[in-house]
């Protein structure tokens, strides 16, 4: 197959970021990235952990796809144990593809009970899921079906995820700032400023458009963000150059955006860790009209976690993929490469072929460089 066309998939990230203030969108969305990429079903879920509350469930697909909350009951264990079980899945990359078939024994799907009993009668014999989010207050993932009238999954298939991945994690994340809700164009500036998290938004060239108040009392301290010539900043000034280049992207085309502006760590003062999420306001029906001037809005929110090595920095910093960094991660964790292999379901020459490139991008010699830099990209950064 084909990948999608420029349009084409500028068309499809712009419907994604307008799921953000339209969550009802996703079961369209769905359909969209399924129908161009020839999966057979497609299948979006979301479930904050802080209420016990399911946020973003929606599904599409040729044949009817039960939503999570109807397999949940009888099927739960059946679909992890489907992806290798809780501890394989909790090491799969976020952002990453990972096809089913090559990461988990043949055996185990085979005698698999929701395997058997749902997707094999309908001639899903194979599937690529994605992690999307991986926190204390919410985890999400996305997971789609392929056909046996299909073949296999092909690598255009695989690839045309990857490249939207980054955009699908950063709405679902956004999107539960806005606690999954729908927000009219009409009432968002007041819908933001009942958020509890800290709401700028920017035009181009980072300057202020607007505030909520919990930003402006951000502002008003200098923490953990400020103004540095009119522009947004924050103290580091290596994150303020990602979080303005982030920007400058949004505004310029947010199809090339990626992984920039995902959860960029920053600390307060009394070294709490924070993160900003960038979210394009430029283009989309939806968001155009939202607040003149913006490109786009910054979303200021505490860390899901305590202070760990940034994927921010080793992706702007060494262009690292998902699944590099996540090598990088387990490598600095002191697992050997066999143990790698065995984690995240791939062969020891895939782990040493991103292995290689982990070492040519940072150029790093040894493996105990890479536990020196690691440390190094701990907050702050």
């Amino acid at each position: 197959m084909q990948q999608a066309s420029v349009e084409k998939f500028s068309d499809l990230i712009g419907a994604i970021y307008d799921c953000v203030i339209a969550p009802e969108q996703w079961t369209r969305v769905l359909n969209d990235i399924r129908m161009e990429y020839g999966f057979a079903t497609a299948v979006l879920s979301a479930y904050s952990l802080t209420n016990v509350r399911i946020g973003v469930n929606a599904a599409s697909g040729t044949d009817p796809v039960p939503t999570m909350a109807q397999t949940s009951k009888e099927y739960v264990a059946d679909i992890v144990e489907l992806w290798g079980g809780l501890e394989r899945i909790r090491q799969y990359p976020l952002g990453e593809p990972i096809i089913r078939s090559q990461a988990v024994p043949e055996e185990i799907i085979l005698g698999n009970r929701y395997h058997r009993e749902w997707a094999l009668p309908k001639g899903l014999f194979d599937a690529v899921g994605v992690a999307l989010v991986r926190e204390k207050a919410m985890i999400g993932n996305a997971t789609f079906s392929q056909h046996e009238s299909a073949g296999p999954i092909e690598d255009a298939q695989v690839n045309g995820l990857r490249l939207l991945a980054p955009h699908i994690r950063r709405a679902v994340t956004i999107s539960n700032l806005f606690d999954m809700k729908t927000v009219e164009a009409a009432t968002f500036s007041a819908t933001v400023e009942t958020l509890t998290v800290g709401v700028v938004l920017v035009d181009e060239e980072s300057k202020i458009v607007h505030t909520n108040a919990a930003a402006t009392a951000m502002l008003d301290v200098g923490d953990p963000i400020l103004t540095r010539h009119g522009r947004i900043a924050v103290q580091s000034a290596t994150t303020t150059t990602s979080l303005q280049s982030a920007i400058a992207q949004a505004a310029k085309d947010e199809a090339a955006l990626g992984q920039k502006g995902i959860g960029i760590p920053i600390l307060r003062g009394s070294g709490d860790p924070l993160v900003i999420h960038v979210l394009p306001l430029r283009r989309g029906h939806m968001r155009a009209g939202l607040i003149q001037r913006a490109a786009a809005a910054l979303f200021v929110a505490s860390a899901s976690g305590p202070p760990q090595m940034s994927h921010v920095a080793l992706n702007q910093l060494y262009d690292l993929t998902p699944a590099e960094i996540r090598i990088f991660e387990l490598i600095c964790e002191g697992h050997t490469r066999d143990a790698i292999s065995g984690l995240l379901g791939v062969s020891i020459a895939t782990v040493k072929s991103h292995l290689l490139h982990v070492f040519e991008k940072t150029g790093c010699r040894r493996q105990v460089d890479l536990v020196r830099l690691a440390k190094s990209l701990t907050f702050p950064v």
